[in-house]
């Protein structure tokens, strides 16, 4: 099919590419990026020689630890293998890792011996080493590894990693790419890795059988993807919506839960907006409503800091995402605000009144912060929506001169929330660190409570409210359509053999 399409379309590849050119401003949430690249009808579209065909931004570049597009860092993922990989329920395996201990600390990782590396010798200590402090530097990987300060060859096979914190979670963030040592210096290099393909003449070729080919066609931004899987160029076309452009594509579409928490991030330092104050937001909010009204559907409402399809969600109490009232006005009754001042409620020394600041760049959550507005009038509070740009919503946050943000963030693949609860991050500014919801987690990710109870104790005093988290989607071509690409949030094509 891919073929003949070829040959219809071809006169369209001019136009396709030109449109391929327009570049899209990304909000401050995106993890990835397209360089702007000019293409010309005679290089665009790679030959569609294998049975696969996969969109390629070749200017990107295939290092995955330079790359930025979505495009290259999914295909990195069929070069390159990990230490541990991630499921869709947040669950680890070891791949290149054969073990992890874990002793204060220090976290020693044992490798196995018989990870061979194309064209080397096989993979070693040294090489987790080496693919470490350039994950740790880059651009897609570098937040993943927050936690972890630097690693050490302690012998050819055992890695020791220095923690911010006891951490038995620690393996969810190991899911950076490991390549030989020195191969992957600078954005051209083309390192070598032990996943199931190599990259050779812009295509992906099977290491154990190398007649079974993935084709790779030159795409340059997201426009170009889609209009390359419309006119049926590529099979494979991926959006994380951070663009808010949501469009119907040819093909088989399935949306996909993301790691992207949206959250209202709540400053503790203001008198009324004390632990019980803060429940009664949480439990007055409909998280439900603004996944399906203010998110157009492309979100999962969920109230706690935790993946809604992890294997740790299944095992922890469960906590109504649509709105409670009756449970919100009895809160804020038992604190005594039971009498109005102007527009808010009062208790005779604080009013329910606050601002609420959102990034004007994102629509999405505009929205979601004129339904959060809306619904604790409800209750008697007085919210003021304050739409800023970025550089003023980020300078807010960061002094902690807030009442309320709206906010989003990536979590990583052990869903690590300490940045809320250590000093010096911009997420910390307006959290009270002596509450039980700050000090018990760190014993929760040392292993001396369990994430049930743990999570009880976020619900009891709500440092900052989960409301949803995003999602995207993918579109598989009619020519692929019963491939299992196995789709996470971490690894696209995980389903590929």
């Amino acid at each position: 099919m891919k073929k003949i399409a070829k040959i219809i379309t071809l006169v369209l590849c001019i136009s396709l590419c030109f449109s391929a050119c327009k570049g899209k401003e990304n909000s401050e949430e995106s993890t990835t990026s397209s360089p702007e690249q000019t293409t010309s009808a005679d290089d665009s579209f790679a030959i569609t020689d294998g049975k696969v065909v996969l969109p390629y931004n070749k200017t990107d570049g295939i290092n995955p630890f330079f790359a930025e597009s979505y495009e290259n860092i999914y295909l990195s993922m069929l070069i390159y293998e990990p230490l541990f990989s991630v499921d869709s329920n947040y669950d680890t395996t070891g791949i290149v890792a054969d073990s992890i201990g874990i002793s204060g600390k220090v976290a020693t990782v044992r490798i196995k011996h018989n990870v061979v590396c194309r064209g080397y010798e096989n993979i070693n200590a040294h090489d987790v080493v080496y693919s470490f402090n350039l994950a740790k530097a880059s651009y897609y990987w570098g937040n993943n590894l927050d936690g972890i300060t630097n690693a050490q060859a302690i012998d050819d096979y055992t890695v020791s990693l220095s923690l911010d914190f006891k951490d038995l979670y620690v393996a969810g963030k190991l899911n950076f790419p490991i390549v030989k040592t020195g191969t992957a210096d600078s954005k051209n290099s083309i390192p070598a890795g032990s996943g199931k393909y190599y990259f050779a003449q812009d295509r992906l070729v099977s290491v154990a059988d190398g007649n079974k080919i993935i084709s790779l066609v030159e795409t340059s931004n997201r426009e170009s993807v889609e209009d390359a899987l419309n006119i049926g160029m590529v099979d494979v076309f991926f959006s994380d919506l951070s663009d808010e452009n949501y469009k119907v594509a040819v093909g088989n579409t399935k949306e996909i839960t993301l790691s992207n928490m949206i959250y209202l991030g709540l400053n503790s330092n203001r008198g009324a907006l004390n632990k019980y104050i803060r429940s009664a937001i949480a439990a007055k909010i409909d998280s439900d409503n603004i996944a399906l009204s203010s998110y157009q559907g492309h979100a999962v409402g969920f109230k706690l800091p935790i993946a809604p399809e992890s294997t740790v969600a299944g095992n922890v109490a469960k906590i109504e995402i649509k709105g409670n009232k009756e449970l919100a006005n009895n809160i804020i009754d038992r604190c005594g605000y039971t009498r109005y001042s102007g527009s808010a409620k009062t208790n005779g020394a604080y009013l329910l009144s606050f601002s609420l600041i959102v990034n004007r760049d994102n629509q999405f959550r505009v929205a979601a912060a004129y339904n959060i507005a809306d619904s604790l009038a409800e209750c008697g509070f007085l919210i003021n929506v304050q739409v800023l740009s970025f550089a003023d919503y980020s300078e807010r946050i960061s002094s902690g001169n807030y009442d309320m943000y709206l906010g989003e963030v990536k979590l990583d693949g052990s869903m690590d929330i300490s940045r809320f609860f250590m000093d010096g991050t911009k997420f910390s500014a307006g959290i009270n660190k002596s509450e039980k919801a700050a000090t018990e987690y760190f014993r929760y990710r040392a292993g001396e409570i369990s994430e049930k109870e743990y999570y009880e104790v976020f619900a009891e005093e709500y440092p900052f409210v989960p409301v949803a988290f995003r999602t995207g989607y993918t579109v598989l071509s009619e020519d692929i359509k019963t491939l299992d690409l196995k789709q996470m949030p971490f690894s696209l094509y995980g389903g590929i053999q």
